[in-house]
């Protein structure tokens, strides 16, 4: 328990405030009292206090992208998806857990609601349970995308940045074929797409190059062959990125970044969110993300 818990429950006279909050209460009634409270507290809210907060807050400021240039990035992805990804539109708001259940990433990357669910963070999170409800319902191999504003609460060390950031994202969900078969139909697909989508947002701009890293080195690896062909399909360098350490936490066993010059514009891999969220160990999901404001700075 940090110190700031230890020092809200001494000074409320309330020996294991925490804990009365998040284990005795039901969820029902945790509810109804954060909402009560909630209610309370933007009654007593002067409009001053609002603007002083909007105009202060990294939280709450608003950006100013170019409009076009986003407006071109998203009719190509619409466009290049067409085929290959369903396009759906996500909820501001989803489950609470759906970053640090299904992710295993600490929950402070989430901004929780007082009805039990929390901002979208990592819209790759959101689409993987939409991908799991699919599946569960008999659905035939599932690609979906999405472009969404997310928000983080981390601080990284730059005061004027804005918490909020918009993130192109892809997620695929199947069944087990041996061999990495699905594994590498899917990051076929997702790499292919983004560096199509890139090739043709950034022209002229930097080479792009793409780095890969996996946690076993099998004779024949389809994931590797899936991107080995088509680094070589787009003229773009594959190399092994050594020493990356996220195969084995957040990936499950291998994974990608896509650099245009030594900047970084995308990252994915293989997951085993699809099989955790099923029960279904033959479940197999791979994901993807790019943040659209580096693209559109990179193009500016």
């Amino acid at each position: 328990m940090s110190g700031i818990i230890e020092r809200i429950e001494r000074e409320s006279g309330v020996a294991g405030l925490a804990e009365i909050l998040a284990e005795r209460l039901n969820p029902s009634d945790l509810q109804s009292l954060l909402l009560e409270v909630t209610r309370r507290r933007a009654g007593k809210r002067s409009p001053a206090e609002v603007l002083k907060d909007f105009a202060t807050s990294r939280f709450f400021g608003v950006t100013r992208p170019d409009r076009a240039a986003l407006l071109a990035w998203e009719q190509l992805t619409l466009a290049l998806c067409e085929d290959r990804f369903e396009s759906v539109e996500l909820s501001p708001v989803t489950p609470l857990g759906a970053c640090s259940a299904v992710a295993r990433v600490d929950q402070d990357w989430s901004i929780g609601t007082v009805r039990r669910g929390e901002v979208v963070s990592d819209p790759t999170n959101v689409l993987a349970l939409e991908a799991a409800r699919l599946r569960q319902a008999g659905g035939e191999d599932v690609h979906l995308s999405t472009s969404h504003r997310v928000v983080r609460p981390q601080n990284y060390g730059d005061g004027k940045m804005l918490a909020h950031f918009r993130l192109f994202a892809l997620v695929s969900s199947g069944r087990d074929r041996g061999s990495y078969g699905f594994e590498a139909e899917a990051l076929g697909r997702q790499v292919g797409l983004l560096l199509e989508a890139f090739r043709r947002f950034l022209v002229p701009g930097p080479a792009l190059r793409l780095g890969y890293t996996r946690n076993s080195a099998p004779h024949v690896d389809a994931r590797l062959e899936a991107l080995r062909a088509v680094a070589e399909a787009g003229s773009v360098e594959l190399f092994e990125e050594v020493g990356r350490e996220a195969v084995d936490g957040y990936y499950a066993g291998f994974c990608f970044h896509i650099f245009a010059g030594d900047l970084q514009l995308a990252d994915g891999g293989v997951v085993d969110w699809g099989a955790r969220l099923t029960g279904n160990g033959k479940e197999r999901m791979v994901i993807a993300g790019c943040g659209v404001e580096r693209l559109l700075a990179l193009r500016g």
